[in-house]
């Protein structure tokens, strides 16, 4: 049976394999990294209605357009 921390560890290691193989930019890094944080807020905090600017600011210190601003959003 998977636990919530073993999907959690698995996201991240996913994440990690594409990570490990492409040369990514610090905007991609960056993207995919929101990507995984927000699959981990959804498992996390079970909400089918979150938005980014939620996950944004639950996981992030700077603010939701600050984190948008990475990629001119």
């Amino acid at each position: 049976m998977l636990t919530l921390e073993r999907v959690e560890e698995l996201v991240n290691s996913g994440a990690d394999i594409v990570l490990d193989e492409l040369d990514l930019g610090d905007r991609d890094r960056d993207l995919l990294g929101l990507a995984v944080v927000s699959m981990i807020h959804l498992l996390r905090e079970d909400k089918n209605g979150a938005e980014l600017d939620d996950v944004i600011r639950c996981h992030y210190d700077d603010t939701p357009q600050e984190v948008r601003g990475w990629w001119d959003w």
